[in-house]
C-alpha cells in the first residue's frame, strides 16, 4: 500500500511539478534572450532601414553554423514533435534543440518574421527527455512525461494551460484518461504559475469584447475557404523550397543570401511584419489598419515567412499563422460583415488549424489567448471547416496523428502509390448468422482468431463477432443465435480498395484484421493490418 502511494505521488505530482518548473523557467529564459537580442538590435541599429543589411547576415550565420554542426535546417513543427514522441519515444537532439532555441531568440530579436512556440515546445521535450533518463523512467511512462514537458513549455509560452493540456492529449499522445490527464494538468498549471510569476498574467495580444450575429455564421465559411487555400499554397511553396534546397545544395548559400535580402527589404517596407508581431495584432483590433492595409500586411507576412523558412532559418510557425490569419480575417470580414474583429479571431484560429491540423486545440489557444469565450462557436466552426477543406486535398491529414500513435510513420508510407490487398488477405472461416452461439465458443477456444466474420446463406458479410460479444450470453442465456450477439454492419474494405481506404481503416479501427469483400459484399477473407505494415516497414 505504501509503495503504491509513493508511485502515485511520483507519477501524479513530483515528476509533473519538476517538468512544469523546467517548462516555466525555460519559457521565461527564452523571452529574456529574445529581449536581450532585441535590445542589442535597437542599440546597434534601431531603424527598419537596416533590415536589408541585417537579415541576410542572420540567414547566412544560420546556414553556415547549422551546416558546420550537421544540423538539419528543417524547422520544428507540431507534426515533428508528435512523430518524435509517438514513433521514437523522444529521440530529441539536445544539440539541435539548444541551437534552435539560441537561433530563434536571435532571429526574433533581430526582426526575423518567425514565432517562438515550436522551438520552446521542442526545448520542453529535450528537458523532459533528460529528466526521464536521469530518473530512469520506464517505457510505459516515458512518453507521458515527454508530453508533460512539451505541454508545460507551451502553456508557459502561450499562457494557455487548457489548450496546452489538450495539445498533449490530442496531438502528442492521442489518449485521454485520468492517469495521463492529471500529470499533464499538474505540469501545465505549474509552468503557467512560474511564467506568470516572472512575466505577469498576460494576454499575448489585446482584444476588445467582441460579438457576432448568429445569422452571419455561414459567412465564416468564406474565411475557412480562403484560409485553407492560403495554407495549401504556403505548404506547397515550402515543399518547393525543400526540393530546391536538395537540388541546389552546392549553390544554396547564394539562395540563402538572396532570400535574406528579399526578406530584409520586405521588413523595411512593412515593419509591421517584423518578429512575432503580437503588438501589431493588438493595433489591428484597436482600429489602426484599414481593411486594404490589413490584407496587404497579411500577404507580405506570408511571403516573408515562406522565404524565411524556405531558406532554412529556425523559428516557429504558430505565431506567424495567428498573425496572418488575424490580419487576413479582419480584411475579409470588413467587406462582408459589420463585425470584422470576430472574423479576425476566427481567421487566426483557422490559419493556425491549417498549419497544425488540430482544430480543437487551435480554437482553444485563440480563445485562451484573448479571453474571447463568447466567440467560441464561430471560431470552432471556422477551424473545423478549414481542416475539412484541406482534408479534401489530402485525406491522410485526418488520420496522420492517429497513425503516429499506432507506430506508423505516414511520411514513409505514402511514397507507396498502389498496394495489392490480396497479398495480405487470409481466409478465416466465417460463421453463419443462424448458427448457435455454442459454435462460436468452440471456435474461440480452439483458434487464435480474435474476430470471426459472420455471413448469411448467400455468403454475404452481415456482421462480425468477438469474444466481447459473447458476454451477452451472461444476460440472456446461451440459447442464442450468432445474429443475436454479432456486431451488425461491420466496417469492411473491398478487394480493390485504394491505399487511402486502407489508411482510413487502419487509423479508425483497433482491430488487427479487417473483413474483405467483393463489390456485392461476398465475403473474401480478412485483411491483416500487421502483415501489411510489416511489409511496408521492411520493403526495399
Amino acid at each position: 500500500m505504501i509503495s503504491q502511494v509513493k508511485q502515485n505521488l511520483r507519477h501524479f505530482f513530483l515528476i509533473p511539478v519538476l517538468l512544469g518548473l523546467l517548462g516555466g523557467l525555460s519559457a521565461f529564459l527564452f523571452r529574456a534572450l529574445i529581449s536581450l537580442f532585441n535590445s542589442l538590435f535597437n542599440s546597434s541599429f534601431g531603424s527598419p532601414a537596416y533590415y536589408p543589411f541585417v537579415i541576410p547576415i542572420i540567414f547566412s550565420i544560420t546556414f553556415l553554423i547549422s551546416r558546420k554542426l550537421l544540423v538539419s535546417p528543417e524547422n520544428v513543427t507540431i507534426d515533428e514533435i508528435a512523430r518524435k514522441v509517438a514513433l521514437e519515444r523522444g529521440g530529441f537532439d539536445p544539440k539541435k534543440g539548444l541551437l534552435i532555441l539560441g537561433f530563434t531568440s536571435f532571429n526574433i530579436g533581430f526582426g526575423a518574421p518567425v514565432g517562438r512556440e515550436g522551438p520552446i515546445a521542442k526545448l520542453g521535450g529535450v528537458l523532459a527527455e533528460l529528466v526521464n533518463k536521469v530518473l530512469k523512467v520506464d517505457g510505459l511512462h516515458f512518453p507521458i512525461y515527454l508530453t508533460c514537458g512539451i505541454s508545460s513549455a507551451l502553456s508557459a509560452t502561450f499562457n494557455a494551460p487548457v489548450a496546452a493540456v489538450l495539445f498533449g492529449a490530442e496531438v502528442v499522445l492521442g489518449k485521454i484518461n485520468s492517469y495521463i490527464l492529471i500529470p499533464l494538468i499538474v505540469s501545465s498549471a505549474t509552468a503557467t504559475v512560474v511564467a506568470r510569476y516572472f512575466l505577469g498574467d498576460f494576454r499575448a495580444f489585446w482584444v476588445p469584447h467582441l460579438s457576432y450575429d448568429s445569422s452571419e455564421l455561414p459567412l465564416f465559411l468564406v474565411v475557412s475557404v480562403l484560409a485553407a487555400a492560403s495554407v495549401l499554397l504556403i505548404l506547397n511553396l515550402l515543399k518547393f523550397f525543400t526540393y530546391l534546397r536538395s537540388s541546389l545544395k552546392d549553390y544554396w548559400y547564394f539562395a540563402v543570401i538572396t532570400c535574406g535580402l528579399l526578406v530584409g527589404f520586405l521588413l523595411w517596407m512593412f515593419p509591421q511584419t517584423v518578429g512575432v508581431g503580437y503588438e501589431q495584432v493588438t493595433l489591428l483590433f484597436k482600429g489602426a489598419y484599414s481593411p486594404e492595409k490589413a490584407g496587404e500586411i497579411a500577404f507580405i507576412k506570408a511571403l516573408a515567412v515562406c522565404l524565411t523558412f524556405g531558406s532554412g532559418v529556425f523559428g516557429g510557425f504558430m505565431a506567424p499563422a495567428i498573425f496572418i490569419g488575424a490580419f487576413g480575417g479582419f480584411s475579409v470580414g470588413s467587406f462582408i460583415s459589420s463585425t470584422p474583429g470576430a472574423f479576425a479571431l476566427a481567421g487566426a484560429a483557422a490559419f493556425l488549424t491549417g498549419i497544425s491540423g488540430a482544430p480543437l486545440r487551435s480554437s482553444l489557444i485563440i480563445v485562451e489567448l484573448t479571453h474571447s469565450y463568447q466567440l467560441i462557436v464561430p471560431i470552432l466552426f471556422t477551424s473545423a471547416f478549414t481542416n475539412y477543406f484541406l482534408g479534401a486535398f489530402s485525406q491522410v491529414r485526418f488520420f496522420k496523428r492517429t497513425l503516429y500513435h499506432k507506430g506508423i510513420d505516414v511520411e514513409k508510407l505514402f511514397p507507396v502509390k498502389e498496394v495489392s490487398i490480396g497479398k495480405f488477405v487470409t481466409f478465416v472461416e466465417p460463421v453463419n448468422e443462424s448458427s448457435p452461439v455454442s459454435l462460436l465458443k468452440e471456435r474461440f477456444l480452439k483458434e487464435a482468431e480474435r474476430y470471426i466474420p459472420v455471413v448469411n446463406d448467400d455468403n454475404r458479410l452481415v456482421g462480425i463477432v468477438s469474444v466481447r460479444d459473447l458476454r451477452l450470453t451472461l444476460f440472456f442465456g446461451e440459447d442464442l443465435k450468432v445474429r443475436d450477439v454479432m456486431t451488425s454492419e461491420p466496417f469492411f474494405i473491398y478487394k480493390d480498395s485504394s491505399l487511402s481506404d486502407l489508411i482510413k481503416a487502419i487509423s479508425l479501427l483497433d482491430r488487427g484484421k479487417i473483413p474483405v469483400v467483393e463489390r456485392d459484399r461476398s465475403y473474401v477473407g480478412m485483411f491483416s493490418c500487421d502483415d501489411f505494415l510489416k511489409a511496408l516497414t521492411f520493403r526495399k
